[in-house]
């Protein structure tokens, strides 16, 4: 036989690959085509639905199988994506809420495997060559590989927030980043024992700026699914547009848009030139020849032909079909329609089904000439037929609700509708009282999934000159989502989203957010309601204007008893030394026994309304707030040393909340989202080891619990440990700070750390994290080991993290325990350096920030004082000129050269203490990390030489003005000293 037929005729014989592109989603036909499957969502359960009890889809739309059981199981609390095995014997879905992935057998839907994983998985699809489950951590930016068996097999970092997983017949894995415009590619076909599957490429999708703000452009964001040609050539990517370079405007700020990938192999990139996006190809006109808006496209999938693309659009609740079926034939035709359109080589959206009857339709998939959408908020499906393939034909409905994916919702009817407002851009749902303007933008175009971690994206995406605009989000708040709530809600639909009669164009009754609320529409006043039972929700903003929040065994409970926060003192029998520092530290009395801090809220709550106090109290008293507890205590321990007052109630059996940041709150913090800042930590005092009698207030029986503890060490430290105690964002979740509502970025003080010299993290001898600096226990030797104990009796530990929590308010801590008072002032003096010139008569002063991983100085406003004092003399000490001199009631010059941020509201009028109001940076003249500030002086012109310049530069922790309205309400507290950190001789001859 010829050697070359033979070789032939083996290539012939050998198996050929058959397998398909997978794109993870919601809904699902299983192998035989026989059953539909559903992830609910929110209704917490999957649903399992024969379709057709083996009939054909018949080619009448009316003539259609009409679904015959159902079966149904509740397996968490959001169940987001499943997928099948390879063989269809295996069923997989993402529970988002409860961070689990489940592994389930799809006849039965009994649960074979329970996998934990890390916060947030979304997407799930399934690997054949490597058999393995794919799995997206959004929050945790990784990819876990699951086996049949539940057992992770790896464990993957990515770029931050993936989301859609989809993977190519030729085994590349795509991963959508949703909140950084991202696409990663992967190769799984380089995966060894050992080894992690080779990042191939990481596009970043286009960003585009253009000033007239009416054009679609902006970040690409909000990326869910990944939907892949049939012959695999591109990937379609539905997406929004997030335009944050101008004050917030519901037609100029959010823009719908679906991306186009080359997936020729090692040349992946983005077809710019294909995007679709608002008026451009996204330009369907209504009847009364409007351009057709619609809002939040969610998932797209393709006819199996490939001459169709379908888009569900969640928010405006409609059907988006873009026909690819003459993308063969040239087209250099530009429509004079718009200016601006391009040629998209013939795709063009040629329907706009409006409006689908469910409610916030999500999940779609093709059966032949069926569609099944899946409607989150309604939990139901409804079927439509396509129509064929031709560049004339039509998605029709055929019915609707074809049936009913939740039996039981687990929401009650009020809740379930405040979720469904939040998702709806659907002007006609209720033309007089929309939620959206022109079906443009729903609270879930921006929040995503509710109020997590993905809120500081938004601050983020905020590009504006803070000395214009610092609002990222809601200007114009009454209470900042305080006392009346409705006011500022319905101000904000209408600010943001041109709903509630902003856009009166479609029949909207104008609302008068200020109006006596017996004045308002029932239906308004409903929604507003319904609307804010969603946002304080557990998983969402539990106590509104902070991110804190409590884990418990029934997640609707949002509150502990009083009881339950263990005091401080326990800890003291093991761990004295840091029980010690901790116990005169400003990290405990930083709630009702601080008279700055109870000075300040009580402004906040006269100025905003009670409720208020709960943004401040996520930080400073979280024991209070997590109690029910809503205003603070009356007593004041600021003076007292060691405890006294929490001792005592500790011995007596009594709780006393006045711990600040106790021991239990910051080592039962569970898990830490990235929001920005405003306490975004989840506290789990039930789950935590505990031994019996070790809380007993009587000695005797603690000595029994404490055996108990030492007997088995490592299991009681593991209940008050996490990986990300030690992640400089763990401090960020307090030390940075933004206000309610309108978030706009008061303190920053972790951007500024993240911005300097000091964050090396690939350079351990360069990188100085806050642990650093502020929980050592000798300040002269930071950035070297410090060795100490922890526990009493135990090992030495080589560098040990003490718990003085070292910083700026020298103050406060000097009442109580000299000792930290120094260590405040050493480490203040270790961040600048000063040098003098004088130059052409006068003198310059440059101030250096070279100790500080922060700005000088950093925290709200102009709280902190840092300023230059110039004396210049004669040779007598009489003095010839001066500035930054305090006068005898510690009030200073008002030419006097500080370094501070000042803030203004929308007119650029100071905001004096209400620091939350800031609208408009009047002024920073604050000295960044690694960066320098010259001040000037113009010496008089009759001075002569000789004569002799002393400078210093000088702290005070609080200006003179907030001390008095302090020391009104507690005069027994001392005046804050003002602290010398450099001092300069010169003298001019």
């Amino acid at each position: 036989m010829n050697p070359l037929f033979f070789a032939l005729l083996l290539l012939l014989s050998l198996p050929v690959s058959t397998q398909a592109t997978q794109s993870s989603s919601s809904i699902l036909i299983s192998k035989d085509g026989h059953h539909l499957y559903t992830a609910n969502f929110d209704g917490g359960s999957l649903t399992r639905t024969l379709l057709d009890a083996g009939q054909q889809p018949s080619t009448q739309p009316s003539m259609q199988p009409t679904p015959q059981r159902q079966q149904e199981v509740s397996l968490g609390r959001d169940l987001r994506r499943i997928a099948f095995n390879e063989e269809g014997s295996l069923l997989a879905v993402t529970s988002y809420l409860d961070q689990e992935l489940l592994l389930l057998d799809p006849q039965t839907l009994a649960v074979r495997h329970r996998v934990a994983t890390g916060s947030r998985p979304f997407a799930v699809v399934y690997d054949p060559l490597n058999r393995w489950f794919w799995v997206s951590e959004f929050e945790g930016g990784r990819l876990l590989a699951v086996d049949p068996e539940g057992v992770i097999q790896q464990t993957l970092a990515t770029a931050d927030t993936p989301r859609g997983l989809a993977i190519t017949a030729d085994n590349r894995l795509l991963v959508s980043h949703a909140m950084t415009g991202q696409l990663s590619i992967y190769d799984l076909t380089t995966i060894a024992p050992g080894s992690e599957p080779e990042l191939l490429r990481r596009i970043d999708l286009a960003v585009s700026q253009v000033d007239d703000q009416s054009v679609s452009q902006g970040l690409p964001r909000l990326l869910d699914d990944i939907a892949i040609s049939p012959d695999g050539h591109e990937a379609w990517l539905p997406h929004l547009l997030w335009n944050f370079d101008h004050p917030f405007q519901f037609q100029s700020t959010i823009f719908p848009a679906v991306s186009v990938i080359d997936l020729t192999p090692g040349n992946e990139h983005e077809r710019i030139d294909l995007r679709k996006e608002l008026f451009r190809q996204i330009n369907i006109l209504d009847n009364a020849n409007r351009q057709r808006i619609v809002s939040n496209p969610a998932d797209a999938e393709f006819s199996a032909d490939g001459k169709k693309l379908y888009i569900t659009l969640a928010g405006s609740e409609d059907l988006m079909v873009v026909d690819l079926s003459r993308r063969s034939k040239t087209n250099n035709s530009r429509s004079q329609r718009r200016q601006g359109k391009q040629s998209q080589g013939g795709a063009q959206v040629t329907q706009i089904l409006r409006h689908l009857p469910g409610d916030n339709p999500r999940g779609l998939v093709v059966q032949d000439e069926l569609l099944y959408v899946q409607n989150a908020m309604s939990q139901d499906i409804s079927r439509l037929t396509r129509g064929g393939s031709s560049s004339f034909a039509r998605v029709r409905l055929d019915s609707h609700p074809l049936f009913k994916t939740v039996a039981q919702d687990p929401l009650d009817a009020q809740t379930r509708n405040g979720t469904r407002l939040f998702h709806s851009a659907n002007t006609s749902d209720s033309p007089q009282v929309p939620m959206a303007g022109d079906f443009w933008m729903s609270c879930s175009s921006c929040h995503l999934d509710g109020f997590n971690f993905s809120n500081r994206f938004l601050v983020e995406g905020h590009f504006q000159d803070k000395k214009v605009n610092a609002v990222p989000g809601h200007a114009k708040l009454k209470s900042f989502l305080a006392t009346d709530t409705r006011a500022d809600l319905i101000r904000i639909i209408q600010d943001t989203q041109g709903g509630m009669g902003h856009d009166d164009r479609d029949a909207a009754i104008a609302i008068d957010p200020d109006a006596d609320p017996a004045q308002l529409p029932d239906q308004a006043k409903a929604m507003t309601a319904q609307l804010q039972r969603f946002i304080t929700l557990p998983q969402n903003l539990p106590y509104l204007s902070t991110w804190l929040r409590v884990k418990s065994e029934d997640p609707a409970n949002t509150q502990v008893q009083p009881s339950e926060w263990t005091s401080s003192v326990a800890c003291s029998r093991c761990h004295s030394d840091l029980y010690n520092q901790w116990v005169d530290s400003n990290h405990r009395l930083m709630g009702e026994s601080n008279p700055y801090y109870r000075a300040m809220e009580d402004v906040a709550a006269a100025a905003e309304g009670e409720p208020i106090r709960r943004w401040c109290l996520g930080c400073h008293s979280p024991q209070r707030l997590t109690s029910g507890l809503a205003s603070l205590g009356s007593d004041n321990h600021m003076f007292e040393q060691g405890g006294t007052s929490i001792e005592q109630a500790y011995k007596a059996g009594e709780v006393d909340l006045d711990e600040g940041t106790g021991c239990l709150f910051c080592h039962r913090i569970t898990r830490m989202e990235d929001a920005g800042g405003n306490a975004p930590y989840t506290i789990d005092l039930a789950s935590r080891e505990r031994y019996l009698l070790e809380e007993n207030p009587i000695a005797a029986a603690r000595w029994l619990g404490d055996k108990q503890i030492n007997a088995a060490p490592q299991v009681h430290a593991e209940s008050y440990q996490q990986p990300f105690y030690k992640d400089e964002k763990y401090c960020k979740g307090c030390h940075n700070e933004f206000a309610p509502g309108s978030g706009a970025l008061i303190v920053d003080t972790w951007g500024e750390w993240s911005r300097s010299s000091f964050n090396a993290p690939e350079d351990p001898q360069q990188h100085r994290g806050c642990i650093d600096c502020h929980l050592v226990g000798d300040i002269s030797k930071i950035g070297q080991p410090q060795p100490g104990l922890a526990t009493d009796g135990g090992a030495l530990q080589d560098n040990l993290v003490t718990h003085q929590f070292t910083g700026a308010n020298h103050h406060l801590v000097g009442l109580r325990n000299s000792e930290q008072e120094q260590m405040s002032i050493a480490l203040l003096k270790t961040a600048a350096e000063v040098e003098q010139r004088l130059v052409a008569g006068s003198l310059e002063v440059e101030v250096h920030n070279r100790g500080a991983g922060h700005a000088l100085p950093t925290g709200v406003a102009d709280f902190r004082q840092l300023w230059l004092e110039v004396r210049v003399t004669d040779d007598d000490g009489k003095l010839l000129y001066s500035s930054g001199v305090a006068n005898d009631e510690g009030r200073l010059p008002g030419d006097s050269r500080l370094f501070q941020k000042v803030f203004g509201d929308a007119d650029g009028k100071p905001v004096g203490l209400l620091f939350w109001r800031y609208e408009k940076m009047l002024s920073d003249t604050r000295i960044a990390a690694d960066s320098s500030r010259v001040e000037r002086f113009e010496l008089p012109s009759h001075i002569r030489q000789p004569f002799n310049i002393d400078t210093r530069l000088l702290f005070r922790i609080y200006p003179q003005a907030v001390t008095d309205i302090v020391r009104e309400q507690v005069p027994e507290l001392p005046e804050p000293p003002i602290i010398e950190l450099q001092k300069l001789h010169s003298r001019i001859d």
